[in-house]
């Protein structure tokens, strides 16, 4: 059975699915969470990972079309990096011939735009959403400046609110990825995103920038706190080019909202500072406007500027005589990286990215200052009826100076063997999983955790943050079959003489940590034998033999029915190695065998070693010698 419903001027069929449905041998369907024009969203429940999830179902049009999914897949992958607490996080891309889904973290909570549907006056008022605001700039500047990923849908509908009060953005890439690629099938191409959250850059179809966003903040914030977006009737697509809003003050008013006494924009400034009046608001205001100067062609006609918000008229004691035209008047462009920069122009102040209008024709100098960063200095020319844009400035950091006694750089070595443990802290269990870390150079390497079932090899990638480098694992390279693999975050902070590093990773509410030490072909390993002989207690022969890596081999216990023979592979911790049996070689037909984990102990000499395993409650020993 399937739907058909309009998204974006086109038709798409959605596949229905019924609560209690297993897909893709793995999520158990629960119940309908919303649908729209791009996909129905279903509460499910992941069997493989026992956790709720949110799956977004992909139209069957994008399905059919191999190169259109590859794409997409893609595009999506670039999500799985986004690791911040106020952002929906994209768990998984599945699909089979004849459906797809996007698995992402299930919010339970609702939008801000049904939040503030459900407001006595259908508004917020400015102090109610300080904090939330205060996250959501978080979220935007982490993905913009960290994983360079635009979300080009911000809105109400985007924004959800968990049961503990914490605002979390949904859809990042994924409703522009999902729109992009049905646009490439229906040969509709252009905007992807909401029009009347759309910047004007966005309606010409320019390539999105981190821009798109912050108008999109804008716009989002002003219908919260006004129960409408700065335009929503009539040509849309006009006004935003054209026009300017009204202030939020004056468009309650209008739409006869009691809330404060004092005027919302006086609250918005007081309450969350320079965010909604420079960064948000201030694009609202002057993007219009600086797109019709740049349309418009000069003129004798146009000498005057038109909008009254932007031609101040003359005081009423001194009215201008007939016969003279007032001055015509440019406009000017500032964008710098980072933004944030404080613009002194014309003995006129703002943040970047800013614009300053009415400037009358004639030189004037500009000034450019951020904390941390040099100062920029130079002149510039406005011409009457004409917009200058000076394009990105980037800004040169200043480097601190470093203290006399700071100690030496973390020094990584590149292809070498750092191996320890990882346990859970604070937890004194005795769960241990051998890790292994090996940088390829200071930024990037490859990680192995070692399990009964086999080792999981995972890429990674990082950057420093002073002597600590914050990675995420980006790619598998090798795992067991049946391991479900997800991308994690996780910190290395390495002595200064790159022998020793520490590691620690969140994940599921828990702190994982370790401590390895650089593997060198010094140490002791390099005197053991090949093989070692022993008896377990209670009269079990047992011979280790070790491959020539020394932390892997076969190790065979004797029994009355036969030899069991199997592989195990381990980490060396300090002078132990921590080992796991991970497949078995050959056994008697009657005899059950399952994994096991084990340490070996060796003297100084190499001669004489011990075996310890724990299993079934009780503590196996052995001493073993060389032949």
């Amino acid at each position: 059975m399937s739907e058909e419903i309009s998204g974006n001027g086109l038709d798409v069929t959605l596949r229905e699915f019924a609560s209690g449905q297993k897909l893709f041998n793995r999520y158990r369907l629960i119940k309908t969470l919303g649908r729209g024009g791009m996909g129905i969203v279903w509460l499910a429940r992941d069997e493989e990972l026992e956790r709720d999830v949110a799956l977004k179902f992909l139209p069957d049009l994008i399905i059919r079309d191999r190169a259109v999914l590859g794409d997409l897949k893609r595009e999506t992958r670039r999500s799985l990096e986004l690791t911040h607490k106020n952002i929906v996080r994209i768990y998984d891309f599945v699909h089979d011939q004849t459906s797809g889904c996007i698995s992402m973290e299930y919010v339970d909570g609702d939008t801000l735009s049904n939040l503030r549907a459900d407001k006595p006056h259908k508004v917020f008022e400015a102090d109610e959403l300080k904090d939330w605001v205060s996250q959501l700039c978080d979220a935007l500047d982490y993905a913009h400046n960290h994983a360079r990923i635009v979300h080009r849908d911000l809105k109400p509908a985007n924004l959800m609110v968990n049961q503990r009060g914490d605002l979390k953005v949904a859809d990042f890439g994924i409703a522009r990825s999902l729109s992009d690629s049905v646009s490439k099938l229906t040969m509709e191409h252009g905007k992807s995103g909401t029009l009347v959250y759309m910047s004007p850059q966005q309606l010409e179809g320019e390539r999105g920038t981190h821009l798109d966003d912050i108008y999109s903040l804008g716009a989002s914030l002003y219908e919260l706190l006004t129960s409408k977006p700065p335009f929503y009737s009539g040509n849309v697509d006009r006004q935003i080019r054209e026009k300017i809003p009204p202030s939020m003050t004056q468009r309650r008013k209008e739409l006869e909202i009691n809330g404060d006494s004092e005027p919302v924009d006086e609250i918005w400034e007081n309450v969350v500072g320079v965010l909604a009046t420079v960064v948000a608001l201030s694009i609202l205001a002057a993007g219009g406007w600086w797109f019709v100067q740049k349309m418009q062609k000069p003129s004798a006609e146009r000498s005057t500027p038109a909008p009254a918000q932007l031609a101040p008229a003359p005081p009423a004691t001194q009215p201008p005589a007939p016969t003279i035209a007032p001055p015509a008047l440019g406009l000017a462009i500032v964008k710098t990286t980072p933004a944030g920069a404080t613009i002194t122009l014309d003995s006129r102040q703002q943040l970047s990215p800013a614009t300053f209008n009415q400037l009358k024709p004639g030189r004037y100098p500009l000034r450019i200052e951020l904390n941390g960063y040099e100062t920029v200095e130079q002149q510039i020319n406005i011409s009457e009826n004409q917009t200058t844009d000076l394009g990105m400035i980037t800004l040169k950091a200043i480097k601190p100076p470093e203290p006399a006694n700071t100690p030496a750089k973390p020094n990584v070595i590149a292809n070498g063997t750092y191996t320890g443990m990882i346990r859970i802290k604070f937890d004194a269990s005795g769960k241990y999983t051998p890790l292994t870390i090996v940088p390829a150079d200071i930024h990037s390497g490859t990680m192995t955790q070692s399990s009964r079932r086999g080792d999981m090899v995972v890429k990674y990638t990082g950057v420093w943050d002073g002597n600590i480098l914050r990675a995420v694992t980006n790619e598998v390279v090798s795992k067991p079959s049946g391991v479900q693999w997800e991308p994690e975050a996780f910190t290395l902070q390495f002595s200064d003489d790159g022998k020793s590093v520490d590691y620690e990773c969140n994940a599921d509410g828990k702190t994982y940590v370790a401590n390895l030490a650089i593997q060198t072909s010094g140490s002791a390993t390099s005197r053991l034998s090949s093989i070692y002989k022993g008896t377990i207690t209670g009269g079990t022969p047992l011979t280790i033999s070790f491959n020539a890596d020394r932390k892997s081999g076969t190790m065979t216990q004797t029994a009355k029915s036969g030899d069991v023979v199997v592989k195990f592979t381990g980490v060396w911790d300090g002078p132990i190695l921590r080992a796991v049996t991970n497949e078995v070689v050959s056994k008697p037909a009657k005899v059950k065998w399952d994994p096991e984990s084990f340490t070996l102990s060796f003297s100084d000499d190499g001669r004489s070693g011990s075996y310890e395993c724990s299993a079934d409650g009780k503590n196996y020993t052995a001493r073993l010698s060389s032949p």
